[in-house]
């Protein structure tokens, strides 16, 4: 393994303990895209000797910790598979409350003990997490649709590409709001789209972040 993917799997790692790519970006003040152009599902660019100086200097690292290779005996950012050829793979539930505790401000989550929890076997990073949806914004009268009370599956550890379903952290004013709306991308614009004509579309300016991919939804027929 050379010093390029050594530093990627050692950043990955510090992504998970971090609360994933949205936490780890704010810790290294740089964007989402960013972040995810290096550690993502396929990354693109490479951590040069100034980013990854200033990654050690941030987690109080001595110089070249990032370049040593580090052994675990699981896969990095998932939860280690069963010994049984079905592996297992539990999400928190977490209410909109608990979403605004976990991603406003952004915060490390790997100490908050949550009352309710998902299984699967889809796989999913250390930092997936499932949302009720709480209104109709993201019904339609055909296609893909989000009834409300569905269950909606997110992971953060995803690169956001235009049609992916997301959940985003808007800043207003003061404060900030987050909303499941799927991502619109035209040119160096980002728009988040309601499903639901009646809601319209959001721009979303730069600085503002998504805090999850929806990788999958369930239904409660009762």
């Amino acid at each position: 393994m050379n010093v390029k993917d050594i530093r990627r799997k050692n950043l990955r790692k510090l992504a998970s303990l971090v609360g994933g790519i949205t936490d780890l970006s704010e810790r290294l003040d740089r964007s989402q895209s960013q972040i995810s152009h290096l550690i993502g599902n396929s990354p693109i660019k490479n951590i040069g000797d100034r980013l990854a100086s200033h990654i050690e200097d941030v987690f109080n690292k001595p110089r070249g910790w990032l370049d040593q290779s580090r052994e675990t005996g699981e896969e990095e950012g998932l939860y280690p598979l069963t010994k049984n050829s079905q592996s297992s793979y539990q999400v928190p539930l977490l209410s909109m409350q608990e979403a605004k505790e976990r991603f406003i401000p952004f915060s490390k989550v790997s100490s908050k003990i949550y009352s309710n929890h998902l299984s699967t076997n889809i796989p999913l990073s250390s930092d997936a997490f499932a949302l009720r949806v709480e209104n109709d914004c993201m019904e339609a009268p055909q296609g893909v649709s989000f009834p409300k009370n569905s269950i909606i599956v997110l992971d953060t550890n995803c690169v956001p590409h235009s049609g992916n379903y997301v959940l985003a952290r808007l800043k207003q004013g003061a404060g900030a709001t987050l909303l499941f709306r799927q991502l619109v991308v035209d040119g160096n614009q980002r728009y988040l789209k309601a499903l639901n004509t009646h809601y319209p579309l959001i721009e979303m300016p730069t600085d503002d972040a998504i805090c999850g991919i929806v990788r999958f939804m369930l239904m409660e027929f009762s």
